[in-house]
């Protein structure tokens, strides 16, 4: 049955920081850009995907690979590796070919899934980088021979279309300006704009709002940090604040459901005064006085941080969590919603 909501089916990452290969969830392309032998046997991601493991394995890395793309979208590929220490510092060590991200996607309640394959190469005369091969492609799994059907690859930079596919209202003027565009930009932002796909529009829109939270901003130094939400206790106030204005009639409602998701919180008290002043108490098991933030473990204030994403009236379509559990006795956990 196709999802009642977009879902992001599976993806890989090629050359980029500690991977030199991976491949995550269903993909067809993995035997066009992966180097193995044999089948690999593909499996669901669902809508929360948890990712494990100890430092240095690369669940950061997964997370920087979607706002890395984000910020392809809007700012140019030189722009963005630039802000992770340019070509060299992403590109994975020992490794050959392109820089090669893909991400199959499936639209809401639709029975095919569209791939999006981008590669980034260095120029060897000038060593700027630019984007080698970027390719829309799509694969129905009701048609019989399920035969992946592109209706657009531009390659070697030179944004030369190979396959088009027709499709209603796709003028020749709309297509050209597609191919005019510069090999430091991506085509995805200008096929966006021709209203008659609605599929592509909503995929731009789910990747360019993809969203990081992490509580502590150390550990952000090596992803987008316009895309990150940096809540330390000063800041929990306003967030609730924030989602108050947004949901006034149903914010105690609101604060209920996630203090029955908080270990040991009963009750969350959230006033905001005449002065100006966010004041945030909790009502603790077993316990008869109110308490405060700065009396709480670092881990439960870090989880309400997390939770008050999910609370939005409009939430983020795609939600990366780093290290939800953190300071609360688990193993390091990235969470991929």
């Amino acid at each position: 049955m196709p999802p009642a909501y977009p879902l992001i089916e599976g993806f890989w990452i090629r050359n980029y920081k500690v991977f030199r290969q991976i491949s995550i969830g269903s993909s067809f392309q993995q035997s066009v850009v992966m180097d193995f032998a044999g089948e690999v046997e593909p499996y669901e991601l669902t809508p929360l995907t948890l990712f494990a493991g100890d430092s240095g394995t690369g669940k950061s890395t997964i997370l920087d690979v979607f706002a890395f793309i984000a910020d392809c979208l809007n700012h140019g590929v030189q722009d963005a590796l630039a802000h992770r220490g340019g070509f060299n510092s992403v590109y994975h060590f020992g490794g050959s070919g392109p820089i090669s991200l893909g991400i199959v996607y499936r639209p809401c309640a639709e029975p095919w899934s569209l791939t999006y394959v981008l590669n980034i190469d260095k120029d060897k005369r000038n060593q700027h980088p630019f984007v080698e091969t970027e390719a829309i492609v799509y694969r129905n799994n009701h048609q019989p021979d399920n035969q992946p059907r592109p209706i657009l690859l531009f390659q070697n930079g030179e944004k030369m279309t190979r396959l088009i596919q027709p499709w209603a209202g796709a003028s020749g003027l709309a297509l050209e300006q597609i191919k005019r565009t510069s090999s430091q930009k991506l085509a995805l932002a200008a096929l966006a704009q021709i209203e008659d796909l609605p599929d592509i529009p909503q995929f731009k829109f789910y990747l360019d709002k993809f969203f990081v939270s992490n509580y502590i901003a150390g550990n952000a130094a090596n992803l987008s940090p316009s895309r990150f939400k940096l809540a330390p206790a000063g800041n929990l106030a306003l967030d609730l604040k924030r989602l108050k204005d947004k949901n006034s009639a149903d914010f105690p409602g609101i604060l209920d459901i996630i203090a029955t998701r908080l270990p040991g919180v009963e009750k969350i008290n959230f006033e905001h005064t005449e002065l100006g002043r966010s004041i945030l108490s909790f009502k603790i098991s077993d316990h008869d006085e109110l308490i405060y933030p700065s009396q709480l473990g670092e881990g439960t204030l870090r989880l309400l941080s997390h939770l008050t994403l999910f609370e939005n009236s409009i939430p983020t379509p795609l939600l990366g969590i780093e290290d939800p559990a953190a300071f609360m006795g688990y193993s390091q956990i990235v969470a991929f919603v």
